[in-house]
């Protein structure tokens, strides 16, 4: 296996899958599926809280890891995190975006020829505008109830840096965030349009991994051309300088005295 194949695996496993839906959009869907439709857009409820919205969702048979509920600019949004494995995307009949955009962004450390650890995925589905994803990403409070420790890497990478190459990209392409030489975190995002009930294919579309992968080349890291048990070795042994003397059969003098 190559570096940049274990890369992927990596990334693959773990992603966090975030959607957010406007609060009124949902309650008009849950409407719907008992009123006539002209009843359901001139009425909806509020939703009161979490717990409401939750029951609301698990009707749409959308199964979460963790609802939240949050205003951003005097609107009402319901933050939805995808439960373990499910790629499952929230969608309604008539009021939610039929084809919501998402954001992706591949992330991994700069010394991956060393170790692949510490690299995921965050991706974000807006059935909402995409000018959302402003507030969201900059919302530390809010990342950090999703996302637990993630969040410090986010922050360490520039939540208003990943916000502004965010915005800046045209559906279908990608870009690096910041300049990766400064960065103990190298960030890839690609933005696109989730056309299909799932997000198996999304990844391939919008091209952020690739991206990842680019930037590392483009520091003198060709992934592919590195396999990834000589990576490991060669970890190893720097964090068990021992095991060197053992493998050449030296003594302590001979590696600097250890």
């Amino acid at each position: 296996m190559n570096l940049d194949d274990k890369l992927i695996n990596d990334l693959k496993n773990n992603e966090h899958i975030i959607q957010i839906v406007a609060a009124e959009d949902l309650m008009k869907e849950k409407e719907g599926l008992k009123k006539d439709a002209k009843t359901a857009a001139n009425w909806a409820a509020p939703i009161k809280d979490s717990f409401q919205a939750a029951k609301i969702v698990r009707e749409f048979g959308y199964k979460s890891n963790k609802i939240i509920l949050k205003k951003y600019a005097g609107k009402q949004y319901v933050i939805l995190k995808g439960a373990p494995g499910s790629r499952k995307v929230l969608r309604g009949t008539r009021y939610l975006t039929g084809n919501p955009k998402v954001v992706r962004m591949a992330v991994g450390p700069k010394g991956v020829i060393k170790s692949v650890k510490g690299g995921f995925v965050l991706t974000v589905v807006l059935s909402v505008g995409i000018e959302l994803y402003d507030h969201f990403i900059n919302d530390a409070t809010t990342l950090s109830q999703l996302l637990g420790t993630v969040t410090s890497d986010l922050i360490k990478i520039g939540l208003s840096s990943i916000a502004a190459v965010a915005a800046g990209l045209a559906v279908g392409s990608a870009a690096v965030v910041g300049t990766v030489a400064a960065a103990p975190l190298i960030a890839a995002i690609a933005v696109g349009v989730v056309t299909g009930l799932a997000l198996n294919w999304v990844d391939k579309k919008l091209g952020a991994t690739a991206a990842l992968i680019k930037a590392y080349e483009d520091m003198g890291m060709k992934l592919s051309e590195i396999k990834y048990e000589a990576a490991r070795t060669y970890n190893y042994l720097e964090n068990n300088p021992s095991a060197l003397m053992r493998l050449f059969g030296g003594s302590p003098s001979f590696f600097g005295g250890y």
